[in-house]
C-alpha cells in the first residue's frame, strides 16, 4: 500500500511540472515521447480505439498492482501472526515448567523437608516469575489477536479488489465516444 502511495505522489508530483507554457509542453512531449494531447483530441474518436484499449489495460494493471501489494502485506501479516503464536506457546512452555518446579517443591515443603524459610522465599520467587510469564503470554496473544483482526480486514479488501478486476475486465475496454464534431485540422 506504501508503493502505490509513493507512487502517486511521484506521479502527482512529476505532473505539476509537466504543466507550464505550451513551449514547455511540447519540449517535454518531444522528449518524453508522450504525445500532445490537445493533438490526440483532434484525431476522430473511430481512430482512438487503441488508445482506449491502451488506457484500459492501464487501468487493469494499476488495479493488479494493487492487489499484489495487498497481497504482500497479507503475507506479511500471516507471518507475524504466525510468529506470535510460536511466541505465545513458549511462554505457555516456559509456564508448564515453572508449574512443575513448583509443584515439587510446595510438595517437598507439605514434607517438612528442607529449609522452611528457603522453601518459602523459593515458593514466593517461582509464583512470582509464573505470573510474569503468563502476563507476558496474555500480551503477545493480544498481539497476536489484534494481528489476526487486520489479516481479516485485508482478507476482505483483498476480496473486493479481486472482485473489482473481475468487473472491470468483463465490462471491457469502454465504447469509444461518439461526437457530431469534425476534427480540425
Amino acid at each position: 500500500m506504501k508503493i502505490f502511495g509513493h507512487i502517486s505522489l511521484i506521479f502527482l508530483l512529476a505532473l505539476s511540472l509537466l504543466t507550464g507554457c505550451e513551449a514547455t509542453r511540447s519540449l517535454t512531449s518531444s522528449i518524453s515521447g508522450s504525445p500532445d494531447e490537445n493533438l490526440l483530441a483532434q484525431v476522430p474518436a473511430e481512430e482512438r480505439e487503441e488508445v482506449k484499449k491502451a488506457e484500459f489495460d492501464l487501468q487493469v494493471a494499476q488495479e493488479k498492482i494493487t492487489l499484489a501489494e495487498m497481497k504482500t502485506e497479507l503475507a506479511s501479516l500471516q507471518k507475524k501472526y504466525a510468529d506470535y503464536d510460536e511466541d505465545a506457546a513458549d511462554e505457555y512452555k516456559k509456564k508448564a515448567e515453572v508449574s512443575v518446579d513448583l509443584a515439587k517443591l510446595e510438595a517437598i515443603d507439605r514434607a517438612g523437608l528442607g529449609e522452611k524459610q528457603a522453601n518459602i522465599k523459593d515458593i514466593a520467587d517461582l509464583k512470582a516469575k509464573e505470573l510474569k510469564i503468563e502476563g507476558n503470554r496474555i500480551k503477545i496473544e493480544a498481539k497476536r489477536d489484534t494481528t489476526g483482526e487486520k489479516i481479516n480486514d485485508l482478507l476482505k479488501q483483498i476480496e473486493e479488489q479481486e472482485t473489482r478486476i473481475i468487473n472491470l475486465e468483463a465490462a471491457g475496454v469502454p465504447e469509444p465516444e461518439k461526437t457530431d464534431e469534425e476534427p480540425a485540422t
